[in-house]
């Protein structure tokens, strides 16, 4: 899981890298299709089952994490690394949320605490990009609600092969955002704009989200769904420090308040729901 928080931090990298090149719809069909290109690839290798009539639950999967994907490329292409990853990291949160409403089990008081501090965090966050990056975190707080409802349906195809989901995963999302993607074609097909740091920065998004998402099918599928998100949390760190060597960024002291506000208590919840397992497993 660790290995996924790092390469979904780099594909956030690469994806911001490219925000002056192309339309955000562009790197998000980029994402989508390369993926879907390498996993079918190496599911022809590895000889594992591609699925064209799946269960409910792996299609509930694909097309939730299709507007996962394309809600992440815009706040990737319109916030800076570190905030977009910190919003994306809500994900625990709303999965709280989502199994307490699934299970018809009250709210705990630590994912209450931990939404209010979210919610704070939000705000200090949103400050200096209040006005140009006030829509994109609206679109970031819905984000990390597909991601959860994505990741449950995930946990619920575990008889699955990993390369099997993510290549119908990525095969959904491949055909949505290429219509999404229409509009865009014009600086699609623009030859000037791909120098080979672009076409780099390109496949890198292709290469990176690959193997995130393999890494993290695999450990949602085999590993506690609460342990394997506090580690996911990492993608704050390794992203905040690509800001920092990537674009030499500093931070202001609202903008550490605001990722603090959104991580900690998010890992501190998390933590207190695996100790909690592993006590009533003794």
């Amino acid at each position: 899981m660790l290995f996924s928080a790092f390469c979904f931090a780099l594909m956030g990298a690469f994806t911001h890298s490219l925000k002056d090149t192309f339309d955000w719809r562009i790197t998000g069909f980029a994402r989508a299709f390369i993926n879907f290109v390498f996993v079918v690839a190496l599911a022809f290798a590895t000889k594992k089952p591609l699925i064209f009539k799946a269960p409910s639950s792996l299609w509930w999967r694909s097309l939730v994490g299709t507007l996962s994907i394309l809600c992440t490329f815009y706040i990737f292409a319109n916030l800076p690394l570190a905030e977009a990853t910190s919003l994306v990291n809500l994900v625990p949160i709303w999965m709280a949320l989502i199994v307490a409403f699934v299970g018809n089990q009250s709210i705990p008081r630590s994912v209450l605490i931990s939404i209010l501090c979210g919610i704070a965090g939000v705000y200090f966050i949103q400050q200096p990009h209040f006005g140009q990056g006030n829509f994109a975190i609206v679109v970031g707080i819905f984000q990390a609600l597909f991601a959860a409802i994505a990741v449950y349906n995930l946990h619920r195809t575990k008889h699955l092969h990993p390369t099997t989901v993510v290549a119908h995963f990525t095969g959904v999302a491949s055909v949505i955002t290429f219509f999404v993607m229409i509009p865009s074609l014009p600086h699609l097909i623009d030859g000037a704009k791909y120098s080979y740091p672009v076409i780099g920065a390109l496949l890198g998004i292709g290469l990176s989200g690959t193997a995130a998402q393999l890494a993290m099918t695999r450990a949602y599928m085999l590993g506690n769904p609460a342990q394997n998100s506090t580690v996911g949390l990492a993608q704050v760190a390794f992203a905040t420090v690509f800001d920092i060597v990537w674009w030499n960024r500093s931070f202001s002291l609202e903008t550490v308040a605001g990722i603090l506000l959104i991580t900690v208590p998010t890992t501190f919840f998390v933590a207190r729901i695996q100790l909690r397992n592993r006590a009533q497993n003794i």
